[in-house]
């Protein structure tokens, strides 16, 4: 059992492919299910093969998740508005 020494390449982003491939960190559906679980030396063999993925700018490059982030943000707001138009035409 590892130490929880080595750090989870997880972004929040988690959306897998038909390969049960993370597109946003590069893990495989049971290396993200069982991460805790997994000695040290498997975590940073682990994060040996995606960080280079993941900083390459390509579906999980961290400009991609700047961009998603903003556009979160932007709904979020949108929701918030919505919600309060909608509590005003309950209350009148």
């Amino acid at each position: 059992m590892g130490k929880n020494t080595t750090e989870n390449p997880c972004v929040k982003a988690c959306s897998f492919d038909k390969a049960d491939l993370c597109r946003a960190c590069f893990r495989t559906l049971e290396e993200a299910r069982h991460w805790k679980r997994l000695s040290d030396g498997e975590k940073e063999a682990i994060n040996r093969r995606v960080r280079p993925l993941m900083g390459a700018g390509g579906k999980g490059g961290r400009k991609r998740l700047r961009k998603l982030d903003r556009k979160i943000a932007k709904l979020e707001k949108k929701l918030a508005t919505l919600r309060a138009e909608r509590e005003a035409a309950g209350a009148a």
